[in-house]
Formats: structure tokens, sequence, C-alpha cells
């Protein structure tokens, strides 16, 4: 996904908490950057709180200034000019006031001139969803921070039957601490093995594990993975028709204080699963990945002669064929054969790229390939290996082997692994919060109209009217037409 790196742009796609020589090899031109600021932890980066802080600051600023204007407005000790009042768009001139007790629900002041400015406005409330609207955004970066400096994630990895200690946050926290100081000592080892800095990180590195194994024999609490399953989508006739949820059954044990084994209490079972997951002590769990884990793989072993560097090895045919069932990187002996052999890799789906490098395209049984290494356990060194295949495939995928045995794969057993995120943020309550103001901040700005009402008496007993408003100045005029009808009912009535 990011080998290339043709602009500055690529860094919309960077990988995150990868090695250093990662961001070498993917980002040649723009890794010293992307080091330098932080973005391979983008957002616990220097760069990323800053611009939170930028954010947060500009929320207050206007939180006060909002304020500020809002208490001018309710106390009614804002004052406006003639000026600005004979400015306002949606406004008319009228000669004289025939209703002298509508002005009575007005604040009138009385200028120097002679003239008086009346002022009075309905929908205040939608005055105060400018504010509450900010007040919740300043709640949102808010909880953000609180969630960035004292949140923690852990991913929690477990087969069907397992029993995962989880240790406290503050223990949590330490493995954090330790895994983000042994990649800057990774990073600096890479520029400068010598580096003075180096042995002050492994000795804080060594103490913050210390205190993480210590932590894992005292837990909070225990996962436990009662259940993995797969759910599939069927067609009418019943045939699997592709994957339609992953699905775990979680339990959760508490332990007795500074007891790894002694339960004292279970809590029921738990259904977790793509987009929704489940809460227990502040924390939640969201189902993150799902793998397949290749537990047994089973070999068709027959002799292959006449291979160089073997030709003293002449085992008794009646020996082969061997069948074997074992696990990957679990050691296991053939008959005759004087080192041990293990399966070192497992590519369920096998594919070559041009350059000649394998991967597995997918994790179903497809292609499935092998490699077996043989070793010999006394020099402690590889003596050779070679590739397994199916059947089918033995003949597809041109190799040398470097040992007198063929191996075919004949089947290959999985169980599932779930990956749960396990995440504590303590600004979580402040951020929905923050979320519901803001909504409500909304609803009063968009749905609740404020409306303000000037009259400009002149001592001659002429008016001049105007309006404003938080919508736009063209729906303006009924209001306008209703002030003037408020005022001049009479004439008004005689006109229409």
């Amino acid at each position: 996904m990011y080998e290339k790196d043709n602009s500055f742009i690529s860094l919309a796609i960077i990988p995150q908490k990868l090695e250093a020589i990662n961001y070498i090899n993917g980002f040649p031109k723009t890794w010293q950057y992307i080091l330098a600021l932080g973005f391979d932890d983008m957002y616990r980066s220097s760069f990323f709180m800053g611009v939170l802080f930028l954010l947060l600051t500009s929320a207050v600023i206007c939180v006060c200034i909002r304020s500020k204007n809002l208490y001018n407005k309710f106390s009614n000790k804002e004052q406006k000019t003639k000026a600005y009042i004979y400015n306002l768009k949606t406004s008319k001139k009228i000669t004289k006031i025939e209703n002298q007790e509508a002005l009575k629900d007005y604040n009138i002041s009385t200028l120097e001139d002679g003239s008086q400015i009346a002022f009075s406005s309905k929908g205040k409330p939608a005055l105060i969803g400018g504010l509450i609207l900010h007040i919740g955004l300043v709640l949102i970066f808010v909880g953000g921070f609180i969630g960035l400096l004292f949140g923690v994630e852990m991913p929690i990895y477990g087969k069907a039957g397992e029993k995962i200690p989880i240790p406290s946050i503050d223990i949590i926290r330490t493995a954090y601490k330790a895994d983000k100081l042994s990649r800057q000592a990774r990073t600096i080892r890479q520029f400068n093995p010598q580096d003075s800095r180096l042995d002050g990180m492994r000795k804080e590195i060594e103490k913050l594990h210390e205190i993480y194994s210590e932590g894992l024999m005292k837990p909070e609490f225990k996962v436990s993975f009662d259940r993995l399953w797969v759910e599939n989508y069927t067609t009418a006739s019943g045939t699997n028709n592709g994957i339609k949820s992953w699905n775990a059954e979680l339990r959760f044990m508490d332990v007795a204080s500074g007891s790894l084994f002694n339960v004292v209490q279970e809590s029921q079972p738990q259904h977790i699963k793509v987009n929704y997951p489940i809460s227990y002590k502040n924390v939640n769990f969201y189902l993150a990945s799902w793998n397949k884990i290749w537990k047994k793989i089973k070999l068709n072993v027959s002799y292959l002669p006449n291979i160089e560097g073997w030709e003293t090895f002449k085992p008794d045919p009646n020996l082969f064929p061997q069948k074997v069932e074992v696990g990957l990187q679990e050691s296991f002996d053939i008959k005759s054969f004087p080192f041990s052999l293990v399966v070192s890799h497992f590519l369920p789906d096998l594919r070559i790229k041009p350059d000649g490098s394998f991967f597995s395209a997918s994790a179903e049984l497809e292609n499935p390939a092998a490699i077996v290494v043989a070793f010999d356990k006394e020099a402690n060194c590889r003596v050779g290996n070679t590739w397994a295949f199916s059947e089918k495939n033995a003949g597809i995928f041109p190799h040398e082997p470097k040992l007198p045995l063929k191996f075919i794969l004949e089947n290959a057993e999985y169980e599932y692994e779930c990956v749960i995120q396990m995440t504590y943020d303590p600004g979580t309550p402040l951020v929905w919060l923050g979320c519901i103001m803001f909504c409500l901040g909304m609803m009063f700005t968009f749905y609740i109209t404020y409306c303000e009402e000037w009259i400009i008496i002149n001592p001659d007993g002429s008016a001049f009217i105007a309006v404003d408003s938080n919508r736009a100045a063209n729906l303006l005029s009924e209001e306008l037409t209703k002030l003037e009808n408020k005022l001049n009912p009479k004439t008004n009535e005689a006109k229409q």
C-alpha cells in the first residue's frame, strides 16, 4: 500500500507504529519528516496535539465572546445607534404611530436630539444555540485530550477455550510506554548503534517489562473465549454464499486480589461481533480481527533419490511413504532420515510475484504449499529445505529440492483466532456530553427564529421601523408587515 512515494500526499496513508526500517523502505523521500514529526503515531504526535490545542483555544475564545454578547442581549444592555438601525435591509418609514399601547413591551431609550429608540426581541433561545454548540465543541476537544493522555488500547488474541488475563489500566500504560520506548531505541540504533542514550533506554525498558510481567500475575480480571464461529449467507438450496459475520462469545471472570487462578465471580456470556462492541468495568471491547490459525498439517512423505549431496542416503524403500501430522513450527522426525524436520511456513493460497517472491492470496485452501526445513540439532544449523505442494499442484510450481524427500501436502486443519481491541478512554463521557450539546445547539440555531424589532421615534411623531433576525433578510418582510400592523392597525386595515 505504501511502496511508492510520489508526493507528500502519501502521508495520508501512512501505516502506524511500525519500525523505522519500514518507513525508510516505504517512504524513501519523506521518512525523515514522518519520524521527526511523529506521523508514525499520528494521534499521539506533537503535531496532532498542537492542532487539537489550537482548535480547543479557538472554541474557548468563541465561548467567551458569545457569552459576553448574550449577556448584553439578555440584559438589554446592548445599545445600537440610529445609523446601525437605518442600515438594516428590512426597514420602512411610517408617518406616525397610532397604537402607543404597543410600545409598552419595548425597551425605550431617549437620545440627546429628543428622538427615541424602542427595541424588542423574541426567540432568544436561538441565541443560546451558538453558545451551547461551542461549549459542546470544547467538551469534545477536552475529552479527546483526556483520552489521548490517559486512555489505553491493547489487542487481545484468543482462541476458543483460552482465558486471557487482563492487567490493570496502569500496568497496560506501562506496557504501552515500554513498546514506545523500544521503538524509539530501535530507531536510534538503526542510525547510530553506538548512541549513548541506548544503554539508559535499555535499562528503562527492562524495568517496565518487569513491572508488566508482575502485573500479569495479578490481573484485574480474565477474558474467557468460550466460543468462536463464523456465520455465512446461505442460498435457497442451503449452500454457503459468503461470510455474513464473525462472532465470539466471551465471559469476564473476576479474580481475587493478587491471584491469577482464584476466580471469585463470572459474568454471563456476552456476544460480540463487528460493529457491536461490549463493555465491562468501564472498558470497551471491539472485535478487531479474525484469523485462521493452522494447527495441523498432514504430509505424505516419500523417498526422492539422486539429490545432489545426498548420494550416501539410501533408506529402505519399504519405509516409504510415511504419513505425518504436524503443527506449524513443530519439530518432527522421519524414519531413517538423520536430521529433524520442521514446517517453517504454510501458505494456504500460494501466489508468486514476478520478482520470484511468494505470498498467500487468501486464507482459503486454494493452492496450499509449505516449506519444510531440515536442521541438525547437534550442530544447531540448517541442512536444507524443500517445498510441499498438494498432489494436483506438485508439477505446477517448479522448484529444485534440496532434500532427498518428497512432501505431498494432503490437508491442513485450522482453528479460529479472535483479536479483540480493548480500549479504556476516560474522556468518553465528556465527548458524548459534548456531542449532545453540539446537537442541541444546532437544533436551537436552526429551528428557533430570533428576531429583533427596532423603532426610531422622531420628535415630530414620524417613525422608522426595522427588523433583524438570524434568518436571511429576504425572509423578514412578513415580520416587518406584522410590526407595522401592530403600530398602525386602523390605517393598515383601511388600506386593505
